[in-house]
């Protein structure tokens, strides 16, 4: 039991660091480092849905408020909260994003996230937006 325990604990701590550390890099605007730690295939999406991150979009804040690790260890969820402004109007925003990670080879990688409370403006891709107007 106490070896479970250990074993368990070690990928416990895998995933938390995975989570705080993208995270972290993220509130500060340090998207292209956070990139190391998300799943190849879902970098693209990634770059996507942050490009705003740093230029129209300040973080104020950033919460790990839960982690959740599958029982087979290969999947685990976070739930993340972030408060910031948008900086157009510098109106204090709330969202909280559900993260999906995967196990790779000796840590986690991000294969997903989507709101799940909040303003959803946080991952909104303007991109399409941006290039209708004149």
């Amino acid at each position: 039991m106490c070896a479970c325990f250990l074993a368990n604990g070690g990928t416990d701590k895998k995933i938390s660091d995975a989570v705080q550390n993208l995270n972290d890099q993220a509130r500060w605007g340090l998207i292209q480092d956070a990139t190391l730690l998300v799943q190849p295939d879902y970098r693209e999406q990634f770059l996507t849905q942050h490009r705003r991150w740093g230029s129209e979009i300040q973080l104020a804040d950033s919460e790990v408020v839960n982690v959740q690790l599958a029982s087979d260890s290969t999947l685990a969820s976070a739930l993340v909260t972030y408060s910031w402004y948008a900086r157009n109007d510098m109106t204090l925003h709330e969202t909280t994003l559900r993260q999906l990670w995967k196990a790779r080879s000796s840590s986690f990688a991000l294969a997903g996230e989507a709101v799940v409370r909040g303003d959803p403006a946080l991952l909104r891709d303007t991109s399409q937006s941006d290039a209708r107007q004149p």
